[in-house]
């Protein structure tokens, strides 16, 4: 119960103005804080950072942030183990590589356009910035320095273009089941270290391919497979999804959307392994639908969000290709 709250505390902690003295100092800290801080986190080509080097990025980005981690070492080693802290530490390594490649910082007003945009492409409303700053952290800042790199503007054809790619992201939706395994402990809520997740996406790949040439049938693959207590139990049909659905994994929809195009495939269509936030998803499309009149028009600015968003995620896969790195977590207890 107790790793529960502390883990619902992380997720809903709204930004706070810094107070003077809030911060303990380095003498005030205690050894096992000193000692959490100290220990790796990140190894990206020859060089180790630390928890403390990836917590010293995170905490302007949140006033309260480091008072709540810094005070307590068992509400700081809990949180070193959260799935929340193993995303901040992979786009801290992202950030690294925009360094390398010169990539230049935005403004605060540019940091605070991409929170919002990312809570909306997460079904919010976009509200208050600052507090969605501090919540997505490190990823809106590693977000906004590439979107900005993206045109502002794109031509009618680049639009449509990319809006025929899949009609269903903007006016339709999917019947979809899945099988997915948490990238977390079930029983703890910690997050699952580098090669358990290497694990799970190997077994689910390896599941695709046997699905694929017809020697394992997905009732079986769901019975044997899928991690997931309820969608488990009814073939993992999980129903209609949208785009927009903000019930879902953003990342996982971002996937399983794209490439649908004007037709509609016949029978069931395979996607993934997906890494998603929390889950790693093998996903059967089972029906594909398009809704209303299909007007790229009435749609343009969504377009052209999810075209830059793309192009985005195409150069950050550039910068990390050929990267040597490895998330050294969770931390080993000691």
């Amino acid at each position: 119960m107790l790793s529960i709250l502390l883990l619902l505390t992380f997720s809903l902690c709204p930004a706070q103005e810094p107070v003077a003295g809030d911060a303990p100092t380095k003498s005030a800290l205690s050894a096992e804080v000193q000692e959490l801080l100290k220990q790796p986190a990140l190894q990206q080509g020859e060089k180790t950072y630390t928890v403390g080097e990836v917590l010293a990025e995170m905490y302007p980005l949140d006033a309260s942030l480091q008072e709540a981690l810094e005070a307590n070492g068992e509400y700081l080693r809990f949180y070193l183990d959260s799935l929340r802290f193993y995303n901040q530490v992979r786009w801290y390594s992202n950030l690294l590589l925009m360094d390398a490649a010169k990539i230049p910082d935005v403004s605060q007003e540019a940091l605070l356009a991409e929170a919002s945009a990312w809570d909306i492409d997460r079904g919010g409303d976009g509200r208050f910035p600052e507090a969605l700053l501090a919540r997505g952290g490190l990823e809106i800042v590693g977000r906004a320095r590439l979107v900005a790199k993206q045109p502002t503007e794109y031509s009618m054809r680049e639009i449509r273009t990319h809006f025929n790619r899949s009609i269903p992201e903007f006016f339709g939706r999917l019947k979809v089941s899945w099988i997915r395994l948490p990238l977390f402990d079930m029983e703890t809520n910690r997050a699952v270290g580098e090669e358990e997740r290497l694990a799970r996406y190997s077994l689910l790949d390896e599941v695709a391919t046997k699905l694929t040439a017809k020697d394992l049938t997905w009732e079986d693959a769901v019975e044997r497979y899928c991690e997931d207590p309820v969608t488990s139990k009814q073939n993992g049909k999980v129903g209609y999804i949208k785009r927009t659905d903000h019930r879902f994994d953003e990342e996982f929809l971002r996937q399983v959307f794209v490439d649908f195009g004007i037709s509609v495939p016949a029978g069931s269509v395979l996607r993934g392994p997906i890494t998603g936030s929390r889950w790693i998803y093998l996903a059967r499309v089972e029906k594909v639908f398009t809704e209303g009149v299909v007007d790229v028009q009435r749609v343009r600015d969504r377009v052209i969000r999810s075209l830059r968003v793309y192009s985005m995620f195409q150069s950050l896969h550039s910068l990390a290709s050929g990267t040597s790195r490895r998330i050294l977590l969770p931390i080993q207890q000691g």
